[in-house]
């Protein structure tokens, strides 16, 4: 018998004649995963009847292996296993084996026969397996919500069994959809943003926009730290640091003073289209929300897009601020999103901004800006930082 883990994926299954694709990005990403985990291995993955299995070349730390496949998204879950060879007995043993820690626990044997020719069907190594598992261990069956499941999986040359799975972050691999370019505050919304749209297959480089030195440095060090978090979903990001005071200024120097936030937002997106044009991002992402701010009306936003020609994807456009809190908690952004930060957007914050607004008016509002100028400006003023 020998020790590997086992990969299922489930999205992935239903892309047709493009699935190999998916299934080289997964198993990539897993390469990668692993090899941050563990820097000395030899990791083998081969793609077996729709599951990939990995092979060491050494024991693993089953802890450390988990918690490296539960950021790859495109897992819909995983086990370490036991290989062994396709014979009733042996893998009645090795079933037996697995309980030996799972005794007094309900129990529920799972067969999946993918070779037709193995001369027992799955209910009948169900019951066999199962039998033996209760002669050795008297552990009641439950078939309905069973508290360890016994998985058994029959392949053309090999069977593998293993306890339980665990979940995986679904999705699909990151890098399979392209590269996008996904803004980046210190709030909550937009890194659990960005982790929504990495689940979707999208690679992103983050964009921030601060006016240091009229706010405190630690801002930056905060996005600094949430796109590391972030990381571990992608292995590896930039971040475009923009330095946005002197265009804050420009606005409120010309421009009326309700339709500031909205105008910061459409030289925010007029940048970020330069960004798109000259690295091949796909779309912009936000972490925008309809009603959430005044400048995330139905109507602001529509103002705020007309500036680029790119796709603006929000994937919380339809959350509420409870539900985005409760997923920064779930993928470790909320300890540093809470902390106080310095947002652009608030300086020269106007006492009543514009709800809704028109095409037109905001075209009109901003007529007195240099807007190529301070584009030109802020683009040949950026930081990038690579992390």
């Amino acid at each position: 018998m020998s020790q590997l883990y086992i990969c299922h994926y489930s999205e992935i299954g239903l892309k047709g004649k493009n699935r190999i694709y998916f299934e080289k990005a997964l198993a990539g990403n897993i390469k990668k995963a692993v090899k941050r985990e563990f820097s000395d291995i030899v990791l083998k993955i081969e793609n077996l009847n729709k599951r990939l299995v990995l092979r060491f070349d050494k024991d693993m730390d089953n802890e450390r292996i988990y918690n490296a496949l539960s950021t790859v998204f495109g897992l819909a879950n995983f086990s370490a296993a036991i290989s062994v060879e396709k014979d009733l007995q042996a893998i009645s043993a090795a079933c037996v084996q697995l309980m030996k820690d799972q005794q007094g626990k309900t129990f529920a044997v799972k067969a999946k026969r993918s070779d037709k020719n193995f001369p027992y069907t799955s209910p009948e190594i169900n019951q066999y397996v199962g039998a033996e598992i209760v002669k050795r261990y008297g552990n009641k069956v439950d078939l309905s919500h069973a508290q360890t499941k016994c998985h058994i999986e029959l392949l053309a040359d090999e069977v593998f069994v293993f306890l339980n799975k665990e979940q995986g972050p679904g999705g699909l691999p990151v890098g399979s959809s392209g590269k996008v370019l996904a803004l980046l505050s210190g709030g909550f919304d937009s890194p659990v943003a960005a982790y929504y749209i990495m689940k979707r297959g999208a690679h992103c480089s983050f964009l921030h926009f601060h006016v240091y030195p009229h706010t405190r440095k630690e801002s930056q060090e905060k996005v600094k730290n949430l796109a590391r978090i972030l990381n571990k979903f992608q292995y590896k990001s930039r971040i475009y640091m923009v330095p946005f005071a002197d265009t804050q200024l420009a606005i409120a120097q010309h421009c009326p003073e309700k339709f500031r936030i909205i105008l910061y937002r459409r030289m925010m997106m007029r940048i970020a289209k330069r960004l798109a044009d000259q690295h091949n991002y796909k779309a912009v992402v936000t972490g925008e929300s309809v009603g959430q701010v005044a400048s995330q009306t139905l109507d602001n936003l529509r103002v705020i897009e007309e500036v680029i020609d790119y796709p603006v994807i929000r994937p919380l456009v339809g959350f509420d601020k409870n539900e985005i809190i409760e997923k920064a908690r779930q993928i470790d952004t909320y300890d540093i999103s809470v902390l106080p930060h310095d947002d652009a957007c608030t300086r020269f914050t106007p006492k009543h901004p514009v709800i809704y607004s028109r095409p037109e008016e905001v075209r009109f509002a901003e007529k007195d800006l240099d807007v190529d100028s301070l584009v030109e400006r802020d683009l040949k003023n950026i930081e990038v930082i690579y992390l």
